[in-house]
């Protein structure tokens, strides 16, 4: 008896403790997919998350890109209306210059004949006040169609200086656009 007994109590023991086994583990398979799930959640949303940044940085770089654009094309206006302004400067000076020679070419009877004006002075121009700029000049010849080449050469200057100046002002860019 004392047999069945000492079986019945290994058995029971072994049985009490797969059991617990079971237990045990049903409950670490079911927290574990708790876990599990959390997780597979928390990842969906960072996704998600990383999916709204990169649109909102896409929308924002599209509208850089098109102010960049805007800016560029105010940049070639500006030079254009400057190169124009050169060029409409240059007219009037020349024809200031003429119109002084045609002054000057008047005898000097005709001048004691004429009266001055009381208060008025007569102004007169230095030669550097008539000159232009080296970078006018530059800007000018350029857009005369001479080449760099060509523009150093009548200024005596070296090419490179021709083209700082020519990109400062964007005309060299501006023609092979």
């Amino acid at each position: 008896m004392f047999d069945i007994v000492y079986w019945l109590v290994v058995l029971s023991t072994i049985g009490t403790v797969t059991f617990a086994w079971g237990v045990f583990l049903s409950q670490a398979l079911h927290k574990r997919t708790k876990l599990d799930e959390e997780y597979e959640k928390f990842e969906e949303r960072i996704l998600e998350l990383m999916g709204q940044f990169r649109h909102m940085s896409a929308v924002r770089l599209q509208m850089l890109d098109r102010k960049i654009e805007e800016l560029r094309k105010l940049i070639k206006q500006a030079n254009s209306l400057y190169g124009q302004l050169c060029v409409r400067e240059t007219e009037l000076i020349n024809s200031f210059n003429k119109s002084e020679e045609q002054v000057e070419s008047v005898t000097e009877s005709e001048q004691e004949k004429v009266e001055p004006v009381e208060g008025v002075k007569r102004v007169e121009r230095n030669q550097e006040d008539s000159d232009l700029s080296i970078e006018r000049r530059i800007l000018l010849m350029y857009q005369e169609g001479k080449d760099e080449h060509q523009i150093a050469k009548e200024l005596n200057m070296g090419v490179g200086e021709v083209n700082l100046v020519l990109s400062l002002f964007r005309f060299r860019s501006d023609s092979h656009q």
